[in-house]
């Protein structure tokens, strides 16, 4: 007799783990699980189980999984996703909230929400002042508080003065990366902060018409200038600070390819005319100022190309990996697309999918 191949729930059937322990019973109610991540770092997760059924030792059915013996707040709970023979280690955080959802006509329903160790940072407010510092000294500390070892790949300067007022540690880190164009997240333990060049990531392909389920591209200069000005004041040189970043940064971004302020130009004005002025960002001095306007311009750029899509599920698709799309059409075609959203979802209709956001910051040759 032939074997029965598996369907495609059971193959990609999410493996959970709570406390350190599979739970093959809590897997048998998963009604849909969804997994985000993007570039503001912290991992959540959001599972919902059908509630109602027979208990051990019970006539009949009842509520399950409202005795906090599996699931309670604060417990670990970790996710494995992919082929059921391939399963990739995909999450792993604590319970910060549990819902019932009632509904006429339906089965109760639990729904189970989880962060990843980003939260103990996103929940400690701090007042604190560092003097010339510098962003790996910055995330060090702030990870040693946290019990987390650091990982710091970024250039930038020594700060004179860096000031935590009423924030909290999450809140901190990520405006620390963003201004100078960099990326923090949470793996195995250890805290990351790095800029775009310096992020290991997979390069993955997908094909419209076969992993590439759907797909929307976009190419637009809503957003895009020509250079970025920061300026301000140095009190210790009495010196004027007006630094700024023009193509000359996005260039080697582009790889030689078209980018947004070449098309800016050919399409309107003078790119130059088209400026940013950074008033918010007060640099006490110009290798500041110069990170600063270099970082702007160059998120500006990164966003000139912007693709959503779904894709049949695949563990490789993370904020961080480079994908290379095909059959999309010239304009769109090829790699360089950098992964800044990623939300992995299984549910008993479609199975393990994967909805993604990526940026590119040029164009083919449409010709």
């Amino acid at each position: 007799m032939s074997r029965i191949a598996p369907s495609l729930q059971s193959a990609t059937r999410p493996q959970i783990r709570v406390g350190g322990r599979v739970q093959d019973a809590l897997m048998r109610d998963l009604d849909l699980l969804q997994l985000d991540e993007d570039l503001f770092g912290m991992k959540r997760l959001a599972v919902r189980f059908i509630a109602l059924g027979p208990s051990a030792g019970e006539r009949h059915q009842g509520l399950n999984w409202m005795d906090g013996t599996v699931l309670d707040f604060g417990s670990e709970i970790d996710v494995n996703l992919g082929q059921s023979e391939a399963r990739t280690a995909m999450f792993s955080g604590a319970i910060s909230a549990l819902e019932l959802d009632f509904d006429q006509g339906r089965a109760p329903e639990l729904h189970c929400l989880a962060e990843d160790r980003l939260m103990a940072l996103r929940l400690a407010r701090q007042f604190r002042t560092w003097e010339n510092v510098d962003e790996t000294s910055l995330v060090q500390d702030i990870a040693a508080r946290h019990g987390l070892a650091a990982d710091v790949a970024v250039e930038g300067p020594v700060w004179q003065t860096v000031q935590q007022w009423n924030q909290s540690d999450l809140a901190f880190l990520r405006e620390r990366a963003r201004r100078l164009g960099a990326e923090v997240w949470v793996e195995d333990g250890t805290l990351h902060m790095a800029t775009r060049d310096q992020r290991d990531g997979p390069t993955v392909t997908l094909i419209q018409g076969s992993e590439l389920l759907q797909c929307r591209l976009r190419a637009d200069l809503a957003h895009q200038r020509g250079k970025v000005v920061v300026s301000g004041f140095d009190d210790g040189q009495q010196a004027v600070i007006d630094e700024e970043a023009d193509a000359a940064t996005v260039a080697a971004e582009a790889h030689g390819q078209t980018h947004g302020l070449n098309v800016l130009e050919r399409a309107f004005t003078s790119p130059a005319g088209l400026a940013s002025y950074r008033v918010r960002d007060v640099p006490l001095r110009g290798n500041e100022a110069s990170a600063l306007a270099r970082a702007a311009l160059l998120g500006r750029a990164r966003r000139f190309v912007l693709a959503s899509g779904v894709a049949s599920g695949d563990t490789r698709i993370r904020v961080g990996a480079r994908l290379r799309l095909e059959r999309v059409g010239p304009l769109f075609e090829g790699d360089g697309y950098y992964v800044t959203r990623v939300r992995h979802q299984f549910d008993l209709t479609d199975g393990y999918r994967t909805h993604f956001d990526a940026e590119r910051a040029w164009i083919g040759d449409s010709r």
